[in-house]
C-alpha cells in the first residue's frame, strides 16, 4: 500500500468516527426531545390517539 491510499484509508476513519460521534449526539438529542414532548403532551392534556393525530399532522414519527 502507497501513501496515497494510507491517507485515504486514515482519511475515512476519521471520517467515520466522526459521523458516529454526530449519530449520537443526534440519538441523545432526539430523547431529550421525545421526553420534551410527552411532558408537554402531560400538560396539555392530551390523550394517546390526540397526541398521535397531532405528531401525524405535523408528519412527525409515532413510536
Amino acid at each position: 500500500m502507497d501513501d496515497k491510499q494510507t491517507s485515504a484509508i486514515l482519511g475515512l476513519k476519521r471520517e467515520l468516527k466522526t459521523t458516529r460521534e454526530k449519530l449520537r449526539q443526534l440519538n441523545f438529542q432526539d430523547h431529550r426531545w421525545r421526553r420534551v414532548a410527552q411532558t408537554l403532551r402531560k400538560l396539555a392534556g392530551l390523550d394517546e390517539d390526540k397526541f398521535r393525530n397531532l405528531l401525524q399532522a405535523e408528519h412527525l414519527p409515532f413510536e
